[in-house]
């Protein structure tokens, strides 16, 4: 009963909300962040350390297999210059009958590991021919690098290139070596390739677990290129082309999502063929530092990326970047067993909150919100009272206001129609008037008659009399209109000395009867002070149905302007 009569005294809003709020608070507080908030910062970091180590490890050894595999095809390439000058002979011996395949055949003859291609590319920087078949036809001056240096080589600026080391979208090791031939047309290329894709399958096979993938990407001066553990083919070197370009820019995405680096975002959308990729992640990216980490929402995986310095000599920019990911399903089902300890604490809250919600929607909600429908339409507030002190006086200074407002926007808007001079109404009031008139003749057919006057030669009798005297002649010419016009008509003054008369359901020729009684009254007896004897130039027209608002305005104008032009004092209609 003491808490029944607690929540029914008339107490303040502010008081019910404090006690409200400060008691969910606590709940909340107490419940929540020292049990659940405490338990799911430790289990995290602890997931978070893990996964970290394990990525560390992972880098470590496969640093030792690459290493192991340079070594190995740093031993196997010491023939290559020799291998060299082996195709730049046999291509002298048959450029009339050239077989690159049997050219291939004879450089890989007593080679045991490894293998050597030959390609020749001719001066627009295509692979004319070649004992690899798969990559006749690719352009390779799109490339602005090889571009720059197949130059050099033609030019004989250059005589020999021995590219660094590189891997092929086989996951073989390459190094390509160049020169022009003695002729000049081509430029021999031999390519010394090592595959180690078992050899890299194999070695991962010790730390591969069903609770991770590794992905290794190499960095090279156009693109980024995975080493697949198994070796694919592609169709085409188009497909070949919109693979890598893809892959480069989800890599780019990937590393963006853990930095937030906007260089690396423009990098993604930009042509990597034309800038030297590596070398600009270099600066990019921290090399061999701590790792770099995000979380891929839509996969529900943790991710690391570890990169190391160029790969296979220091020549070689070529950099190793390793992607361990880890799933977050160990993570969350730790997550939800802490929920059981938040269970009840939730039970108690929800206990607590029903308790307060029935009083809350009894005393509160509903009374706002039939407060708030009839605010909403600017009613009155009647039959509605609240235990609730706060709502009550905002019940009270809420239907005196809104009937203090009423009175202010009532008198605001008929003097909002008003012409503060001569008190007549202004243009304002013309312009809604003669809308509703126009759209009343088009529905029903109810003529009316418009006219409009001029006081005239009015800039002289300002200059003359000055603008005090002005006032006088307006509200005088305004008095004589009023008095002479039905009460059904409508007068406006437009702006200076321009008045307006409406004259409902009246045609164009009793409408001209009045105007021209007006215009006679006002020129024998409208003189003020002996001093200047007041004319009206006026403009009569009536509504026709290709009538709108502009054009009919426009129309008693030129009607007015006809009348001045004429001589003044008259009236001009049609």
């Amino acid at each position: 009963m003491r808490i029944y009569d607690f929540l029914n005294k008339n107490i303040s809003l502010k008081t019910f909300n404090a006690f409200f709020f400060a008691s969910l608070f606590i709940i909340v507080f107490i419940g929540l962040y020292y049990q659940y908030t405490a338990s799911n910062k430790i289990t995290s970091e602890n997931f978070q350390n893990s996964t970290y180590t394990k990525s560390l490890e992972i880098r470590e050894k496969l640093r030792s297999i690459f290493d192991k595999l340079e070594y190995q095809f740093i031993q196997e390439e010491s023939q290559n210059i020799e291998k060299l000058e082996q195709l730049s002979s046999l291509y002298n011996n048959q450029k009339e009958h050239l077989n690159l395949k049997a050219m291939a055949a004879a450089l890989n003859e007593g080679v045991n590991f490894g293998q050597y291609e030959v390609f020749m590319i001719n001066r627009d920087y295509v692979i004319e021919k070649a004992s690899y078949e798969k990559e006749i036809g690719l352009n390779l001056g799109q490339f602005k690098i090889v571009k720059e240096l197949f130059d050099k080589v033609f030019n004989h600026t250059v005589k020999l290139d021995i590219s660094s080391p590189k891997l092929d979208l086989d996951s073989k090791l390459k190094r390509y070596l160049i020169k022009v031939s003695d002729d000049g047309q081509y430029i021999l290329q031999l390519g010394f390739s090592l595959d180690y894709s078992e050899e890299i399958n194999k070695q991962l096979e010790y730390f591969l677990t069903e609770n991770s993938q590794i992905n290794l990407y190499l960095a090279t001066e156009f693109f980024i290129q995975e080493i697949n553990i198994k070796s694919k083919e592609i169709e085409s070197k188009s497909k070949h082309n919109q693979y890598v370009k893809e892959l480069t820019q989800r890599f780019l995405s990937d590393i963006n999502l853990a930095l937030k680096n906007k260089e690396i975002e423009k990098l993604a959308a930009s042509d990597t063929r034309k800038i030297s990729l590596n070398k600009i992640l270099v600066k990019l990216i921290p090399l061999n530092e701590k790792l770099i980490s995000f979380t891929d929402e839509k996969k529900n995986t943790l991710n690391f990326y570890s990169s190391t310095g160029s790969l296979f000599g220091e020549r070689s920019d070529t950099l190793l970047f390793i992607k361990t990911s880890f799933p977050l399903a160990p993570l969350d089902s730790d997550l939800r067993q802490n929920l059981n300890t938040f269970l009840f604490i939730t039970v108690l809250i929800l206990l607590v909150l029903t308790l307060f919600e029935y009083y809350k929607k009894r005393e509160i909600t509903e009374k706002i919100t039939s407060i708030t429908e009839m605010i909403k339409h600017n009613q009155i507030i009647k039959d509605e009272k609240s235990s609730i002190k706060d709502i009550s006086v905002l019940i009270d200074s809420y239907n005196q206001m809104l009937a203090k407002l009423n009175n202010q926007i009532t008198m605001n808007k008929a003097l909002s129609y008003i012409d503060f001079l001569t008190g007549i109404k202004n243009r304002k009031a013309y312009d809604e008037s003669i809308e509703s008139l126009i759209s009343q003749y088009k529905r029903y057919g109810t003529a009316f008659s418009l006219a409009i006057f001029d006081a005239d030669d009015f800039k002289e009798i300002n200059d003359n009399f000055g603008h005090s005297f002005g006032d006088i002649v307006l509200k005088n010419i305004s008095s004589v209109l009023q008095a002479n016009i039905r009460n059904g008509d409508m007068l406006f003054r437009i702006g200076g000395e321009e008045f307006i008369v409406i004259f409902p359901n009246t045609n164009l020729e009793k409408s001209k009867q009045a105007i021209e009684k007006i215009r006679k009254s006002i020129s024998l007896n409208l003189t003020l002070n002996r001093k200047v004897n007041i004319t009206l130039s006026i403009g009569l027209t009536e509504i026709t149905n290709q009538d709108s608002k502009d054009s009919i305005f426009k129309r008693v104008d030129n009607f007015l302007y006809t009348s001045k032009k004429n001589g003044k004092n008259r009236v001009t209609s049609a």
